[in-house]
Protein backbone atom coordinates (compact mmCIF):
# COMPACT_ATOMS: atom_id res chain seq x y z
CA UNK A 1 0.00 0.00 0.00
CA UNK A 2 2.48 2.26 1.23
CA UNK A 3 6.13 3.34 -0.34
CA UNK A 4 8.15 4.72 1.65
CA UNK A 5 12.41 4.71 1.42
CA UNK A 6 13.68 3.41 5.05
CA UNK A 7 17.27 4.49 4.04
CA UNK A 8 15.75 8.13 3.53
CA UNK A 9 18.24 10.34 5.44
CA UNK A 10 16.88 11.62 8.52
CA UNK A 11 15.65 15.44 8.67
CA UNK A 12 17.11 17.08 11.75
CA UNK A 13 13.54 17.11 13.25
CA UNK A 14 13.55 13.16 12.80
CA UNK A 15 16.72 13.48 14.39
CA UNK A 16 15.48 15.03 17.16
CA UNK A 17 12.08 13.58 18.13
CA UNK A 18 14.54 10.31 18.09
CA UNK A 19 16.23 11.35 20.40
CA UNK A 20 13.47 12.42 23.04
CA UNK A 21 11.29 9.15 22.52
CA UNK A 22 14.71 7.10 22.58
CA UNK A 23 15.44 8.32 25.62
CA UNK A 24 11.70 7.72 26.92
CA UNK A 25 11.86 4.46 26.23
CA UNK A 26 15.44 3.27 27.18
CA UNK A 27 14.12 5.14 30.79
CA UNK A 28 16.32 7.74 31.10
CA UNK A 29 13.15 9.94 30.75
CA UNK A 30 10.13 9.46 32.66
CA UNK A 31 6.77 10.49 33.74
CA UNK A 32 7.69 14.11 35.28
CA UNK A 33 10.90 14.43 34.11
CA UNK A 34 12.06 17.56 32.76
CA UNK A 35 13.99 17.63 29.45
CA UNK A 36 17.14 19.91 28.74
CA UNK A 37 16.54 22.55 27.57
CA UNK A 38 16.24 23.57 23.70
CA UNK A 39 20.37 25.08 24.09
CA UNK A 40 21.24 21.87 25.63
CA UNK A 41 19.68 19.53 23.06
CA UNK A 42 20.96 21.32 20.45
CA UNK A 43 24.26 21.08 21.51
CA UNK A 44 24.02 17.29 22.38
CA UNK A 45 22.70 16.37 19.05
CA UNK A 46 24.66 18.97 16.76
CA UNK A 47 21.52 20.83 15.19
CA UNK A 48 20.18 24.96 15.56
CA UNK A 49 17.54 25.33 18.09
CA UNK A 50 14.84 26.00 15.30
CA UNK A 51 14.25 21.71 15.08
CA UNK A 52 14.40 21.37 18.88
CA UNK A 53 11.88 23.59 19.26
CA UNK A 54 9.69 21.72 16.58
CA UNK A 55 10.25 18.72 17.75
CA UNK A 56 8.88 19.57 21.06
CA UNK A 57 5.72 20.76 19.70
CA UNK A 58 5.22 17.91 18.01
CA UNK A 59 5.38 15.83 20.95
CA UNK A 60 3.45 18.50 23.39
CA UNK A 61 0.80 17.65 20.87
CA UNK A 62 0.86 14.27 20.51
CA UNK A 63 0.54 13.79 24.55
CA UNK A 64 4.24 12.82 25.73
CA UNK A 65 5.44 16.26 26.83
CA UNK A 66 3.64 19.27 28.45
CA UNK A 67 5.11 22.63 28.11
CA UNK A 68 4.89 25.04 31.70
CA UNK A 69 5.62 28.00 30.33
CA UNK A 70 7.94 29.34 32.60
CA UNK A 71 9.46 26.24 34.25
CA UNK A 72 10.02 23.95 30.88
CA UNK A 73 9.13 21.00 29.09
CA UNK A 74 8.27 17.79 31.00
CA UNK A 75 7.59 14.25 30.44
CA UNK A 76 3.69 14.43 30.73
CA UNK A 77 2.79 11.80 33.58
CA UNK A 78 0.44 9.07 33.33
CA UNK A 79 -2.06 9.46 30.40
CA UNK A 80 -3.90 6.45 29.24
CA UNK A 81 -1.45 3.87 29.22
CA UNK A 82 1.03 3.58 31.84
CA UNK A 83 4.26 5.09 30.99
CA UNK A 84 6.46 1.83 31.31
CA UNK A 85 4.51 -0.16 28.24
CA UNK A 86 4.24 2.97 26.63
CA UNK A 87 8.29 3.36 26.56
CA UNK A 88 8.96 -0.29 25.63
CA UNK A 89 6.48 -0.11 22.89
CA UNK A 90 8.45 2.85 21.81
CA UNK A 91 11.50 0.85 22.15
CA UNK A 92 10.59 -1.76 19.74
CA UNK A 93 9.40 0.73 17.44
CA UNK A 94 12.66 2.37 16.94
CA UNK A 95 13.78 0.14 14.01
CA UNK A 96 10.30 0.69 12.41
CA UNK A 97 10.37 2.20 8.98
CA UNK A 98 7.52 4.82 8.47
CA UNK A 99 5.70 1.96 6.14
CA UNK A 100 5.72 0.35 8.99
CA UNK A 101 3.91 2.48 11.25
CA UNK A 102 1.81 4.02 8.31
CA UNK A 103 0.75 0.04 7.18
CA UNK A 104 -0.13 -0.09 11.30
CA UNK A 105 -2.20 3.13 11.36
CA UNK A 106 -3.72 1.64 8.60
CA UNK A 107 -5.09 -1.33 10.39
CA UNK A 108 -6.30 0.56 13.31
CA UNK A 109 -7.86 3.56 11.05
CA UNK A 110 -9.71 1.00 8.90
CA UNK A 111 -11.36 -0.99 11.48
CA UNK A 112 -11.58 2.08 13.91
CA UNK A 113 -14.07 3.64 11.02
CA UNK A 114 -16.20 0.63 10.23
CA UNK A 115 -16.97 0.47 13.95
CA UNK A 116 -17.33 3.87 14.29
CA UNK A 117 -20.02 4.20 11.54
CA UNK A 118 -21.83 1.02 13.57
CA UNK A 119 -21.46 2.46 16.71
CA UNK A 120 -21.12 6.13 16.46
CA UNK A 121 -23.26 8.90 18.62
CA UNK A 122 -24.88 12.31 17.76
CA UNK A 123 -22.00 13.56 20.06
CA UNK A 124 -19.57 11.33 18.68
CA UNK A 125 -20.50 13.35 15.09
CA UNK A 126 -20.50 16.98 16.75
CA UNK A 127 -17.16 16.36 17.86
CA UNK A 128 -15.75 15.23 14.67
CA UNK A 129 -17.26 18.09 12.62
CA UNK A 130 -15.98 20.68 15.32
CA UNK A 131 -12.67 19.41 14.63
CA UNK A 132 -12.95 19.57 10.79
CA UNK A 133 -14.40 22.72 11.02
CA UNK A 134 -11.57 23.74 13.01
CA UNK A 135 -9.17 22.71 10.50
CA UNK A 136 -10.89 24.39 7.42
CA UNK A 137 -10.70 27.73 9.71
CA UNK A 138 -6.91 26.79 10.63
CA UNK A 139 -6.45 26.20 6.58
CA UNK A 140 -7.84 29.28 5.83
CA UNK A 141 -5.48 32.13 7.71
CA UNK A 142 -2.35 31.90 6.63
CA UNK A 143 -0.76 32.66 10.26
CA UNK A 144 -2.07 29.80 11.73
CA UNK A 145 0.71 27.63 13.56
CA UNK A 146 1.07 24.27 12.48
CA UNK A 147 1.21 22.81 15.82
CA UNK A 148 -2.60 24.34 15.71
CA UNK A 149 -3.59 22.57 12.63
CA UNK A 150 -2.06 19.05 13.61
CA UNK A 151 -4.33 18.88 16.56
CA UNK A 152 -7.25 20.00 14.86
CA UNK A 153 -5.92 16.74 12.42
CA UNK A 154 -5.36 14.59 15.37
CA UNK A 155 -8.14 15.20 17.46
CA UNK A 156 -10.68 14.53 14.28
CA UNK A 157 -8.91 10.64 14.40
CA UNK A 158 -8.77 10.05 18.25
CA UNK A 159 -12.94 11.10 18.08
CA UNK A 160 -12.64 8.45 15.35
CA UNK A 161 -11.14 5.91 17.56
CA UNK A 162 -13.43 7.11 21.02
CA UNK A 163 -16.54 6.58 18.60
CA UNK A 164 -15.14 2.77 17.77
CA UNK A 165 -16.50 2.45 21.01
CA UNK A 166 -14.20 0.33 22.79
CA UNK A 167 -11.65 1.49 25.37
CA UNK A 168 -9.03 -0.89 24.44
CA UNK A 169 -8.98 0.16 20.82
CA UNK A 170 -9.12 3.52 21.73
CA UNK A 171 -5.75 3.51 24.03
CA UNK A 172 -3.56 1.73 21.95
CA UNK A 173 -4.74 3.63 18.08
CA UNK A 174 -3.72 6.97 19.81
CA UNK A 175 -0.54 5.79 20.79
CA UNK A 176 0.12 4.88 17.10
CA UNK A 177 -1.46 8.39 16.12
CA UNK A 178 1.33 9.63 18.49
CA UNK A 179 3.82 7.77 17.04
CA UNK A 180 2.91 8.79 13.38
CA UNK A 181 2.54 12.48 13.85
CA UNK A 182 5.70 13.62 13.10
CA UNK A 183 4.24 12.52 9.72
CA UNK A 184 1.04 13.85 9.80
CA UNK A 185 2.49 17.26 10.13
CA UNK A 186 4.87 16.73 7.31
CA UNK A 187 1.65 15.82 4.66
CA UNK A 188 0.12 19.09 6.24
CA UNK A 189 2.96 20.97 5.08
CA UNK A 190 3.54 19.51 2.14
CA UNK A 191 0.67 18.27 0.39
CA UNK A 192 -1.43 21.62 1.82
CA UNK A 193 -4.37 21.72 4.93
CA UNK A 194 -7.02 21.77 1.71
CA UNK A 195 -6.15 18.70 0.64
CA UNK A 196 -6.22 17.14 4.33
CA UNK A 197 -9.83 18.87 5.12
CA UNK A 198 -11.11 16.97 1.60
CA UNK A 199 -10.27 13.65 3.03
CA UNK A 200 -11.62 14.20 6.81
CA UNK A 201 -14.71 15.36 5.44
CA UNK A 202 -15.07 11.91 3.40
CA UNK A 203 -14.55 9.86 6.35
CA UNK A 204 -17.23 11.87 8.13
CA UNK A 205 -19.38 11.65 5.42
CA UNK A 206 -19.08 7.41 5.60
CA UNK A 207 -19.13 7.59 9.53
CA UNK A 208 -22.65 9.63 9.64
CA UNK A 209 -24.28 7.71 6.69
CA UNK A 210 -23.09 4.29 8.54
CA UNK A 211 -21.50 2.87 5.39
CA UNK A 212 -18.84 0.27 5.94
CA UNK A 213 -17.35 -2.57 3.44
CA UNK A 214 -15.65 -0.85 0.64
CA UNK A 215 -16.98 2.48 0.90
CA UNK A 216 -15.59 2.66 4.50
CA UNK A 217 -12.17 1.47 3.40
CA UNK A 218 -11.82 3.91 0.40
CA UNK A 219 -12.03 7.33 3.13
CA UNK A 220 -9.20 5.43 4.52
CA UNK A 221 -7.22 4.50 1.96
CA UNK A 222 -7.50 8.21 0.47
CA UNK A 223 -6.12 9.49 3.85
CA UNK A 224 -3.36 6.69 3.56
CA UNK A 225 -2.49 7.60 0.44
CA UNK A 226 -2.28 11.24 1.51
CA UNK A 227 0.22 10.08 3.70
CA UNK A 228 2.29 8.66 1.16
CA UNK A 229 2.85 10.94 -1.07
CA UNK A 230 3.26 13.40 1.60
CA UNK A 231 6.66 11.15 2.54
CA UNK A 232 8.01 10.70 -0.91
CA UNK A 233 8.26 14.06 -1.83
Amino acid sequence: MLSVDPKKIPSRLDIALDYITGEIAKGNLGPGDKLPNEKELAQLLGISRTPIREAIKTLAVSGLVETRHGFGNYIRKDEGLPAMPLAMFQLYLQSSTPEMLMELRYVFDRNCSELASLRRSDEDLATMRECIDRLKRLSEDPNSAIEDLLKADLDFHRAIYKAAGNPLIVVIADFVLTMVAPWVQKSLEVSGKWRAVGLHEHMFEMIRDRKTGDLSRESVEENMEHFRTSLLK
